[in-house]
């Protein structure tokens, strides 16, 4: 099975399964993606797209299988709600109403994942649900490319959910990990995904964008990193009274050197340290998982 993690950048691919509760990594590889061939998370060149996709999976040797689609983009939608406790087909109707106009709810399919059950203050139940949506267009496009190239399409996945799913699974088995607050940093070429997990759920998240020529500029991403954590732990110790105690880096960590973790220690007085391959990842060293841990999510399912 393939999982592919599309970003405007690039396009990284995991080769593997999941097998007997963990999941086997054969091999990871990537490519750049064509410029225009991406805009937003969306394939606007749809011929382009393609020939990239191709030539990547070519690089692999693969062909005729199973394929799992991963959207990673800042305007990926991965919002919380909160609804009332009812019938699935009813949460899509009251989250459809809330999102879109009429017109726009055709144009879009939408999921979502409930992450707890809870009473308000007036006893009623609620449901504290995710939600995303990608636009038909897209969907369309991305089975239109796999299978030209002999591929299955199996599912459509979006970065925030498969890096959460990871993360939650990692933490079921690790004590030490559960019973911490922690911020984890997902540090891409174009943006960073900021995640606060407390007591082995993710309970918030943002995205913002590192501004193109930057990026290599030590001093810059120095005081990015540190403003967008500070306010990011702030809110969240605000509204839940729980203090954050720790914060993990996935992504392309490779990027940021030891100079620049170094920096990010001391300003934020906190332990940083890449985040660790859990037990049930085999076949990866520690930067490959972290580099393609939204694809190798993936493999997981709720």
């Amino acid at each position: 099975m393939l999982c592919v993690n599309i970003s405007d950048d690039r396009i990284k691919i995991v080769d593997g399964k999941k097998s007997g509760g963990k999941i086997i990594v054969n091999k990871c590889y990537e490519v750049e993606t064509k410029a225009g061939s991406m805009e937003s998370g969306n394939i606007k060149d749809l011929m382009a797209f393609s020939q990239v996709l191709q030539e990547c999976i070519a690089s692999g040797g693969i062909k005729n299988t199973d394929l799992i689609y991963v959207l990673d983009h800042p305007r990926v939608i991965f919002r919380e709600m909160v609804v009332p406790d009812v019938a699935a087909d009813k949460v899509k109707l009251i989250v459809g109403n809330e999102i879109f106009s009429d017109s726009k709810m055709a144009n879009n399919t939408l999921d979502y994942i409930v992450e707890g059950v809870f009473k308000n203050e007036e006893g009623k139940k609620r449901a504290r649900i995710t939600v995303t949506y990608v636009s038909n267009d897209s969907i369309d496009s991305l089975h239109t490319a796999a299978t030209e190239l002999g591929m299955r399409p199996t599912v459509l996945d979006v970065a925030p959910n498969s890096i959460s799913k990871l993360v939650e699974k990692f933490c079921k088995s690790n004590r030490g990990v559960l019973e911490n607050t922690f911020v984890l940093l997902d540090f891409k070429d174009s943006f960073i995904s900021l995640y606060v997990f407390d007591g082995g759920q993710r309970k918030f998240s943002k995205n913002s964008t590192l501004y193109v020529g930057n990026a290599n500029d030590t001093n810059y991403l120095l005081g990015e990193l540190t403003s967008n954590i500070n306010s990011v732990i702030r809110f969240y110790e605000s509204r839940s009274g729980v203090n954050v105690t720790a914060i993990y880096i996935t992504g392309n960590v490779e990027a940021l050197s030891d100079d620049l973790l170094q920096g990010l220690a001391e300003s934020m007085n906190m332990m940083i340290s890449h985040f660790p391959i859990p037990n049930f990842v085999k076949g990866v060293d520690i930067y490959d998982f972290n580099k393609y841990c939204g694809a190798i999510g993936a493999f997981l399912r709720r």
